[in-house]
């Protein structure tokens, strides 16, 4: 065993890692998280965005030992909770939650049927990281079996008192506040900061007679609490939705999917087609970001989609934004049609309106450009949406709670600010990018302009069924 060790992070200052933590970070499984971006290519937009899940994982750890100095587990509970903490993003692939969506698309279900229901709630990444921690020797070695199926159902399902798995996956986890305080720093903005040492401060550990310990807080702690949610909400609005990140997000799905259906592009199939198997995890584990951009942006693959929107992105030449509108401000006929129409089960509809698109693009005298045989395969039409404020704070885990003298009740109706919210006021948007040029601003107004008035035309008639 290693001896305890000190990183110095420009988050939270130095992060001390126990010997056996050390050495699980010195595995060649956690170091491959250097090469991981953790907002993929959001580098673009913001040049600072350059950190990875390494030194996140480790921001992650950092705010775990925190809490468990707040709440004061037990040796065992500890322990199990700081592992936790650092092995829960071993799964993720290059550019991190953005190449998500190609393995959700791409997973070979049939083989994975038995565990994606019932107790594993877990997400493809997520299945992944419990096949590594199962199968990598090294791991296996410095936690131990037994340890590894405590952490990985407590990183699923949960594992012992409810409060454990709060700190690792919840709606005021660890995870948050790191990412929060490090995504803010890295882009060089002011949205989401916070006072982690007031939110600590007062977070407490209740004992319920039915469900166990539970993570909340007291409401001397609610205006902190309003300050994280708040730094969450537009760091969402102004960092992870901005135009550029949402464009390079799409290109990177698109060049993933081109590649394996369009372009039978085997080395590519062989990352994404996840079907639970060692092979399969050993393969994956051997691929980052740099890998995955040189690979498939090599001029050797010159002649397929994937090559050219790899070679694009490398190179920033990106697709445009031709259309964005909220919409509720579409025609009615194709509301309901649009707000779904990115998910994996409408690929076969977002494509017919997406060869729509390309030809009123071309209509109207804009021409796109593409190297390959079909340039509608590079109009790319996005639907997105920001939930209020109010909803953002329950996120998917649930409600945070909140003491108030003898009484247990929610945030947000211990928030005076959050309770004057309408939670239904959802911001979704729908917009349209495509492989065309503009000279300078001026001229994207006015393309955007011309093309307003044939799309809403389009989707009207879409909407309607033609």
């Amino acid at each position: 065993m290693s001896e305890e060790r000190r990183v110095r992070d420009p988050i939270h200052g130095f992060i001390r890692l126990s010997g056996d933590e050390a050495d699980l970070v010195e595995t060649p499984v956690f170091q491959r998280l250097r090469g991981i971006r953790q907002l993929a290519m959001a580098n673009m937009v913001y040049p600072g965005a350059l950190h990875t899940r390494f030194d996140h994982t480790l921001g992650v750890f950092h705010v775990t030992s925190l809490l468990c100095d707040v709440f004061q587990f037990p040796d065992d509970d500890e322990r199990l909770v700081r592992l936790s903490a650092l092995v829960h993003d071993l799964g993720h692939g290059p550019f991190s939650h953005v190449s998500e969506g190609a393995l959700e698309i791409f997973a070979d279900r049939a083989k994975l049927k038995d565990r994606l229901k019932g107790d594993n709630a877990a997400k493809i990444h997520e299945l992944l990281t419990q096949d590594l921690l199962r199968s990598d020797e090294n791991i296996r070695h410095l936690i131990g079996g037994s340890t590894i199926e405590k952490i990985i159902a407590l990183l699923s399902r949960g594992y012992g008192e409810p409060i454990l798995r709060s700190v690792v996956s919840g709606p005021l986890d660890a995870d948050k506040q790191d990412y929060l305080l490090r995504d803010t720093y890295f882009c060089g903005v002011k949205y989401g900061i916070f006072d982690l040492q007031q939110l600590h401060r007062e977070l407490q550990s209740e004992e319920d007679p039915s469900d166990g310990k539970q993570l909340m807080i007291s409401s001397d702690g609610v205006h902190a609490l309003e300050q994280f949610v708040l730094a969450k909400y537009y760091l969402t609005a102004q960092v992870y939705s901005h135009r550029v990140r949402l464009i390079t997000d799409n290109m990177i799905v698109r060049a993933i999917t081109l590649g394996i259906e369009d372009d039978q592009i085997e080395e590519l199939g062989a990352l994404y087609r996840y079907d639970g198997s060692e092979e399969f995890v050993r393969n994956y584990m051997d691929w980052d970001d740099a890998r995955f951009l040189l690979t498939f942006g090599d001029a050797k693959l010159k002649g397929t989609y994937c090559q050219e929107i790899v070679a694009g992105l490398r190179s920033r030449k990106l697709l445009k934004q031709v259309f964005d509108a909220e919409i509720a401000a579409l025609p009615e006929s194709c509301q309901e049609v649009v707000q779904d129409i990115t998910k994996p089960k409408h690929r076969g509809l977002r494509r017919k309106l997406e060869q729509q698109m390309a030809e009123v693009i071309q209509s109207a005298g804009f021409r796109l450009k593409c190297g390959c045989k079909d340039a509608s395969n590079f109009v790319v039409v996005n639907a997105y949406s920001q939930k209020s404020v109010r909803a953002q704070s329950r996120n998917d885990e649930g409600p945070i709670l909140v003491r108030q003298g003898s009484r247990v009740t929610t945030f947000e109706e211990a928030s005076t600010l959050f309770k004057s919210i309408n939670e239904k006021m959802i911001r979704a948007n729908f917009a349209l990018y495509a492989p065309v040029e503009h000279a300078n601003p001026a001229e994207r107004r006015k393309m955007q302009t011309k093309l307003r008035e044939p799309i809403l035309k389009c989707l009207e008639g879409f909407g309607n069924g033609k």
